[in-house]
């Protein structure tokens, strides 16, 4: 038996909806849905209750000046999990990603200058049991940021799994 999508495309036309602004009223996104805003609502309830959304406030490190830095690192050792849960526990590391490449785990960090962004490093991260490489990229500045993930262009229409209404799906030719 075919299972059911956990999310339809009127839950990826809400997120779409709110994803440059997560504080619209939902009578707004509503309106320019064609729904009720008690759907919206729900819908948005529901979203959050499953983890698949959540409502930050996104900050731009620079402009609190502040330093941010990518981290490759590599991982040896058989415990690669206790190694990122003890990274995941630094609080500087703002975003912390288990990844397949070069790398084991890719970490976003802030810091508050050049001397703290070394102390993290050194005192924090390569501390950490496992840790065996650390590259480090410093963000000069944000070229894009966007949090629209359920709009996967050509892509995802391809696939079949996020058309939109209205919109043909797009074949790949054959060679």
């Amino acid at each position: 038996m075919p299972q059911r999508p956990l999310f339809d495309d009127l839950d990826l036309r809400i997120i779409d909806a709110l994803a440059e602004d997560g504080r619209r009223p939902f009578t707004s996104v509503a309106a320019e849905l064609g729904v009720a805003e008690a759907t919206v609502r729900a819908r948005v309830n529901r979203l959050q209750r499953r983890g698949a959304i959540r409502f930050v406030t996104d900050t731009r490190p620079h402009e609190l000046g502040l330093l941010f830095a990518y981290l490759g690192i590599r991982i040896a050792g058989a415990d690669v999990r206790g190694a990122i849960e003890a990274i995941c526990r630094i609080p500087e590391a703002v975003y912390v990603i288990e990844c397949t490449g070069t790398y084991d785990v890719l970490v976003e960090v802030v810091a508050k200058d050049g001397d703290d962004l070394l102390r993290l490093i050194q005192r924090e991260v390569r501390q950490v049991p496992g840790v065996a490489h650390v590259d480090t990229y410093l963000g000069l500045r944000i070229a894009k940021g966007t949090f629209r993930y359920t709009d996967l262009g050509r892509a995802g229409e391809a696939s079949g799994r996020f058309r939109r209404p209205g919109r043909r799906a797009v074949r790949p030719r054959a060679p």
